[in-house]
């Protein structure tokens, strides 16, 4: 006999895959700012030529910029605080008057030799040109000197420097301010004002004299004889006709005040106080006028011995 099998379907249930509305949304990746890669310049100097690479998708502008750093590291030099010797070639009648301190008398220098700068390292400034400004101190017989500028020119005539720098003068005994002479010419005005004011009360007197004065209860009155109406009018118009010419002598007096001279072709020591980034400029002589302009296009160094140098090293 036939034995039947009796067979069930067996279902399996397959998990339904949600739909694309019944998913969450997908997280957006976080944003990172893409920072715009600069261009590398590079720069390499060959002799006086200075040559700038730099790939064919590099900025222009920083091109440009590296360009104008290197013109400004080329164009400019720093000189420390520092001494050097020079030479006054140019004298002075410093006032010493208080006046004279508002209005200092100009001097100019040449200096003589290397700059010593700290570390005993030197700078070549020989030969260049400083302005200076001095007063007298009739206290310590001394004429006080303050730097105003300093000027260096290239042999060639193509580079120069004309900076503004703060400094003093010594003298040769290590003080500050140069030794001098005290030269006073007040003293023959202050003669002439005597001699003015003698005059002037010997009018007085010979007005008084022929002047008859009484005082009353109705006030003072003054008397003068017919005769003698000449001789008051003599007396009257001397006095004051000296009196003016005293005034006069007096203002002279005051305008000859002592001064300290101080002669030419002096060897003194000037001191910079203050560091200052000396600017080289390029100079153009067209005929009997010269152009001043700053450098453009490649940055080129006057090689001169008029214009400083980078340190020497030590001395």
């Amino acid at each position: 006999a036939e034995k039947k099998i009796e067979t069930k379907d067996v279902k399996t249930e397959v998990p339904r895959l949600p739909s694309q509305r019944e998913l969450p949304p997908l997280p957006t990746p976080p944003q990172t700012e893409q920072k715009e890669k600069k261009p590398v310049v590079t720069m390499e100097k060959v002799g006086d030529i200075t040559v700038f690479n730099a790939p064919m998708e590099s900025n222009a502008q920083a091109v440009e910029q590296a360009r104008q750093e290197a013109k400004k590291k080329a164009n400019t030099i720093y000189l420390p605080p520092s001494f050097m010797e020079a030479m006054l070639l140019s004298g002075l009648d410093a006032p010493t008057v208080e006046a004279g301190r508002s209005h200092p008398v100009p001097v100019l220098l040449r200096i003589k030799d290397l700059a010593v700068l700290p570390n005993r390292v030197k700078a070549n400034l020989k030969g260049c040109f400083v302005i200076a400004e001095g007063y007298g101190d009739l206290s310590t017989e001394r004429a006080n000197l303050r730097l105003v500028t300093l000027s260096c020119l290239s042999k060639g005539g193509k580079a120069v420097i004309d900076q503004a720098v703060k400094g003093f003068v010594v003298d040769a005994d290590g003080k500050i301010g140069l030794k001098g002479r005290v030269v006073s010419k007040m003293g023959s005005a202050i003669a002439r004002t005597a001699i003015a004011g003698f005059f002037g009360g010997l009018g007085d007197a010979i007005q008084s004299a022929y002047t008859n004065t009484s005082v009353s209860l109705a006030g003072t009155t003054t008397q003068v004889s017919p005769g003698d109406v000449g001789k008051v009018a003599l007396g009257s118009g001397i006095s004051k006709g000296t009196k003016e010419l005293e005034k006069f002598y007096l203002e002279l007096a005051k305008q000859a005040m002592p001064v300290i001279e101080v002669g030419a072709t002096k060897t003194v020591t000037l001191v910079i106080s203050e560091g200052v980034q000396l600017k080289i400029m390029d100079q153009e002589m067209a005929g009997t006028g010269n152009q001043h302009r700053e450098q453009e296009g490649t940055p080129q160094r006057a090689r001169s011995n008029t214009l400083p140098q980078r340190p020497r090293g030590r001395a």
